[in-house]
């Protein structure tokens, strides 16, 4: 039989390999790489947070109770409104990518003026047009966002929800797009979608989840016994059943590497990862890897307090 430290050794090793390709993974990157520079924090910008959201990421972290309780959907971002001259037929289609060639441009259909697109990147450019049912162009541009993370979503019928990247580091910023922190998508106890379709579109289309993460437990049925993922056929879906409580680092420590080797598998990515409401067990996996990619600890407890603009049940405290 295995001696009980070679085992112990074993699994440490595995841990460490994991996290190393975790880290290349995700890391934000270096200031001198100019060819894949995630995004640019000086520019000023549209904004992207509600004036609520804004006030308590620009104050003390700790102060998150004279904005949001975590009783209301406050968690959603505030949308970037695109306008022009409606001289032409609807719809409209409307066209936004992060090149100025539009070779990565996401297209949405707008019955007329304005069109609000949610979701964007922190420290961002993006380049729109607008061209009207014929394939007149009606309007073209650009705007920056602001730098500010985090990167809240809008996903319909999900609360708590935004991307791990956006933070700063000494590095740079962590790179977004690829890990997202949500709460459940299905009732607890039940099969019962509480993601919208539109909420469905947005996480396929836009956010681009190929992985559905489920941090909720199997045995009491908290995750209401689901094997696909509300999201659909094309997302995976992982169930990995985490222990909530007190010492919720300690009662699921024996599970880390094995939850760091499905991170570190770059054919899951973009990975969507959450429990019930998105706060403790997601919290805590959220807090170790924003941690371990550079991400200081204000910013990795304004990251968790920010849950109290979602609709948790009540507040969550440093």
């Amino acid at each position: 039989k295995d001696h009980p430290d070679m085992k112990r050794s074993f699994r440490l090793l595995s841990l460490l390999l994991a996290v190393l390709m975790l880290l290349s993974l995700l890391s934000a990157c270096r200031k001198d790489d100019t060819s894949t520079t995630d995004g640019n924090p000086s520019l000023p910008g549209k904004a992207i947070h509600t004036a609520a959201q804004a006030a308590y990421l620009a104050g003390d972290y700790k102060q998150f109770s004279a904005y949001a309780k975590g009783k209301a959907e406050l968690s959603r971002p505030e949308g970037i409104p695109l306008t022009w001259t409606e001289q032409g037929k609807a719809p409209y289609s409307v066209k936004i990518g992060e090149s100025r060639d539009a070779a990565d441009a996401m297209t949405f259909t707008a019955a007329s003026s304005p069109f609000v697109f949610y979701n964007a990147k922190v420290g961002y450019t993006y380049f729109y047009t607008v061209t009207d049912a014929d394939g007149r162009l009606c309007a073209e541009g650009q705007f920056e966002t602001q730098a500010q993370a985090p990167r809240n979503l809008y996903i319909d019928g999900v609360t708590n929800a935004r991307d791990l990247g956006g933070w700063m580091t000494s590095d740079g910023r962590v790179r977004q797009g690829m890990l997202y922190r949500t709460a459940k998508y299905n009732a607890d106890e039940s099969t019962e979608a509480v993601v919208t379709a539109e909420g469905v579109r947005t996480a396929l289309t836009q956010l681009g989840i190929r992985t559905e993460l489920d941090l909720r437990t199997v045995d009491d049925n908290e995750n209401g016994g689901i094997t696909q993922s509300p999201l659909g056929a094309s997302v995976r879906y992982i169930s990995f059943p985490m222990r909530s409580g007190g010492n919720i680092l300690g009662l699921n420590r024996e599970l880390l590497p094995e939850l760091f080797a499905i991170l570190a598998d770059e054919s899951n990515y973009p990975l969507v990862f959450h429990c019930s409401i998105g706060t403790d067990r997601t919290g805590m996996v959220a807090f170790l890897l924003n941690a371990l990619l550079g991400v200081s600890e204000e910013d990795l407890y304004r990251d968790y307090l920010f849950s109290n603009f979602g609709e948790i049940g009540g507040m969550r405290t440093p």
